[in-house]
């Protein structure tokens, strides 16, 4: 099966894709909306955030092959690549998967247009925009709700002591 989609818009910003990919928690950035999918976005003023559905265009061939994958983004908090746990890539959030699809949960600062303002992006410049969608309260699950598997809750302590962040990102 072959599926076919049309990005609805693209990801902008004047970052270099080092500056994306060392940022902690996120940059800023535009959504360009494509004309003709304006309309779409009546009524999205007075969401705080957004969840961004792109397509990562900058994944490559070999790299959609990736099966298995280590959180490299660790190495910055003092971790040598080879303590950190091999897991399979659909328990991560790798870009290197077979579909590069990506979701984002961005703070909308403000709209003009058909320009959204955004932060906490993880995204390239030129990222094509699948689908936006708000984010509501139904989609917010509780603490009491999440179970986590042992290599990541273990992982998940190591980072805060490390770091020192009650919420750190992995």
């Amino acid at each position: 099966m072959e599926i076919v989609l049309r990005p609805v818009g693209v990801v902008r910003t004047h970052l270099s894709d080092e500056e994306v990919r060392n940022s902690l928690s996120g940059v800023s950035g535009v959504v360009e909306v494509y004309e003709e999918y304006e309309e779409g976005l009546e009524g999205i003023d007075g969401f705080s955030h957004i969840i961004l559905i792109t397509y990562l265009h900058k994944v490559t061939e070999e790299q959609k092959k990736v099966l298995k994958v280590r959180h490299r983004r660790l190495v910055r908090h003092g971790f040598k690549l080879e303590e950190l746990p091999e897991v399979g890539v659909f328990c991560t959030d790798s870009p290197h998967r077979p579909t590069p699809i990506g979701i984002t949960i961005a703070k909308l600062v403000k709209r003009e247009g058909r320009f959204l303002h955004v932060e906490n992006l993880d995204l390239f410049d030129g990222t094509p925009v699948l689908d936006i969608k708000p984010y509501t309260p139904d989609r917010a699950i509780s603490a009491e709700e999440l179970r986590f598997p042992e290599w990541f809750t273990k992982l998940y302590d190591e980072v805060r002591t490390r770091t020192k962040e009650s919420k750190p990102t992995i």
